[in-house]
């Protein structure tokens, strides 16, 4: 016969009271969950007292580090075992205790761990929306209050629910800690676009906004890992390529970064504004590497004159409304004909331009 279990699960916290727990660690340690660097976490929450350990577990969970949050949960529970955190149906052990808050908290993150995925968070969802409708979206910086990002670590579980949510949190998110947070409080919003960015990878903006932010910041190594884990669809933005241009600039790499800005115009393909605005940044840069004796600019072909030449023709078809079809996937530096290729497609290119008059 089946054994039969003689106990129930101790119930889930409400989302409210689960979120109270969280939102009253300290500010550092949802810092650290939400941004993802569990390492450190971990190292904070060791010796910590279980009422507060136990919640740090949680949110080593949110932070991606389900294995260590398992552990510590494991640990506290056999230093701890009158509080009954982990949960015993089947009475395969003695000494279990009466479960309490924290136990139930261990159960509101069972819960989370295996039903959220599926049904869409929708208590957390409905406490969003509450606390949302308490404040205008203007007021930013309640998004960076431990509860606002407890919050939001609840709703993007490591699990994944990016693409569910993403009509209903990006808008408001983006319009709260949009371009002029950006551009006065750089430090806040590389906080809050980094964790969106690491649990919502398809989201264009929060990608855009880390690897622009780090790169500004000085953090070069970190803009640089965002931008490789880029989606294929994203790189298709002329902006990612702009970046990844600006960062090839700042660490000296002129041709790399030459590169990453004919790849920036070629996605902008159609955009005549942003097209020109590209062109002109990579045009300032071989102006200056020219004037500072530095290293050699060079384009598509590899060959200085020709490239400058193209660059002349671009400009002048970019004014007269020209589309030169330049075809930029062609032949690159390193290709033995790339110099006797580029130089027929000039001839062509500058033929067509004199068509136009």
């Amino acid at each position: 016969m089946d054994r039969q279990p003689t106990a129930s699960f101790p119930p889930a916290l409400p989302p409210r009271q689960a979120l109270d727990l969280l939102a009253a660690l300290p500010l550092d340690w949802l810092h650290l969950a939400w941004t993802g660097q569990a390492e450190g976490l971990e190292a904070l929450l060791r010796g910590q007292s279980v009422d507060r350990a136990v919640p740090g577990a949680v949110l080593l969970w949110l932070a991606g580090d389900a294995e260590g949050c398992d552990s510590l949960l494991l640990a506290l529970d056999g230093d701890h075992p009158d509080l009954g955190l982990i949960p015993d149906p089947w009475d395969l052990w003695e000494g279990t205790g009466q479960p309490g808050p924290l136990a139930a908290l261990v159960a509101t993150l069972i819960s989370w761990r295996h039903g959220w995925p599926e049904d869409g968070s929708g208590p957390a969802l409905e406490l969003w929306r509450e606390w949302r409708g308490a404040a205008p979206p203007s007021e930013w910086r309640r998004l960076l209050t431990g509860e606002a990002l407890a919050l939001l670590a609840m709703l993007l579980t490591p699990a994944g629910a990016d693409e569910r949510l993403r009509g209903e949190l990006e808008p408001p998110l983006v319009e709260a800690m949009g371009e002029g947070v950006v551009a006065s409080h750089p430090q806040d919003a590389l906080l809050f676009w980094a964790g969106i960015s690491r649990r919502c990878p398809s989201w264009d903006y929060a990608r855009l906004k880390t690897a622009d932010l780090s790169l500004q910041l000085g953090q070069h190594q970190r803009s640089a890992a965002v931008l490789a884990e880029a989606t294929e669809a994203q790189r298709q933005n002329p902006w990612l390529h702009d970046i990844e241009a600006r960062l090839a600039m700042a660490q000296g790499r002129l041709a790399a970064a030459l590169r990453c800005w004919d790849r920036a115009i070629s996605a902008a393909s159609g955009q005549a504004e942003l097209v020109e605005l590209l062109r002109q940044r990579r045009r300032e840069v071989e102006w200056e590497a020219e004037l500072a004796g530095g290293e050699e600019a060079s384009g598509p072909s590899g060959d200085r004159q020709l490239d400058r030449f193209a660059a002349r023709l671009e400009e002048l078809a970019q004014r007269y409304g020209v589309d030169l079809d330049q075809g930029r996937a062609g032949p690159g530096v390193g290709d033995g004909d790339a110099v006797e290729t580029f130089a027929a497609f000039l001839d062509v290119a500058s033929g067509r331009l004199a068509l136009a008059g």
